[in-house]
């Protein structure tokens, strides 16, 4: 594996619909932020970063969590650390009081060769919310063996036996 002295950002926003007193908060989006095909080159995120467009939390008091997932079979809702394709966490929370707290781990031994999962397992709000994120990434040349050894993490195999 080998550095290509490049950076590449994701960033982008996800809507949410507002939601009236006692309805359950908006659950289980995933979006696919990235799919170049591209077998022999592999993505190390760097940091992952989650929040509200309304950062004051003067319109509503609103909190998400989100992780990042490699593969295209995600159908866990809540992040498990124990699942190799999830390589990111994030969660954000504002009160209306604009106390602003974050959260965010990265794990650095992924190499993403296929496809990367923005998951929001929860966001809590009462009127419209977006949910801005940011992906902070190098980008690597991999042998093909290198390839291999990462898609089969990505599809949550056990590499080490």
């Amino acid at each position: 594996m080998r550095s290509r002295d490049r950076i590449r950002t994701l960033r982008g926003t996800i809507d949410f619909e507002a939601r009236g007193g006692g309805t359950p908060a908006n659950v289980g989006r995933r979006n696919l932020i990235l799919d170049d095909g591209r077998i022999n080159i592999g993505y190390r995120v760097i940091d992952f970063r989650i929040w509200n467009s309304d950062m004051t939390g003067f319109d509503d008091a609103f909190t998400t969590q989100a992780h990042l997932a490699m593969g295209l079979d995600i159908t866990s809702a809540l992040p498990r650390a124990d699942d190799n394709r999830e390589i990111a966490w994030a969660a954000y929370s504002v009160g209306t009081s604009s106390d602003i707290s974050d959260f965010r781990l990265v794990d650095p031994d992924h190499i993403i060769v296929r496809d990367l999962n923005i998951v929001l397992p929860l966001v809590g709000n009462t009127g419209p919310a977006s949910v801005n994120y940011y992906i902070l990434m190098e980008e690597y040349d991999i042998t093909d063996q290198e390839a291999i050894i990462s898609i089969i993490k990505e599809e949550s195999q056990d590499v080490a036996n």
